[in-house]
């Protein structure tokens, strides 16, 4: 939403209208109750602010815990068996819980290549990639050769 609303140039107040036009069954429901208590708290004569409501929406369908426990996984997160676009994909979808945590795209380098499986950090590490989408695609072809060396290892075996 708030993509359109940049595009479009939006104010606080048509934010609001045109959210909460969007909202559906149970999301309109609470909203038309919710906001007269909205109303009546500020007064009939002020306007809901986006903040005021982007807070309100949140803390009811997506409340501070379960923001905490997002971002305490995307702090605890590290590739285990997932393949590189899984793990960063994952990243990229936790990392909007912490923001906090990474304020720019060096910090999202970081966490992204500390929870690398070693062997491909090893290969990466020396790189110093700053720019996460290419240490991604680095890391890709890290695993690539990594797995082909592996299957290749497999058949000298046999």
């Amino acid at each position: 939403m708030e993509q359109i609303f940049e595009a479009l140039y939006c104010t606080d107040d048509q934010k609001v209208e045109y959210a909460t036009y969007h909202l559906t069954d149970m999301g309109n429901k609470w909203w038309k109750s919710t906001r007269a208590l909205v109303q009546l708290e500020l007064g009939e004569a002020v306007p809901i602010s986006w903040e005021d409501f982007k807070r309100i929406f949140l803390d009811h369908f997506f409340p501070q815990t379960l923001r905490e426990s997002r971002a305490r996984q995307f702090m605890d997160l590290t590739q285990g068996t997932m393949t590189i676009a899984q793990y960063a994909t994952k990243v990229m979808e936790l990392s909007r819980f912490a923001s906090y945590l990474i304020l720019d795209e060096e910090k999202k380098t970081e966490k992204f290549k500390r929870g690398l499986d070693h062997r491909i950090r090893e290969r990466v590490h020396t790189l110093r990639i700053q720019s996460f989408m290419e240490l991604v695609t680095r890391a890709a072809i890290a695993e690539e050769d990594l797995q082909e060396n592996i299957e290749y290892n497999n058949q000298r075996k046999r």
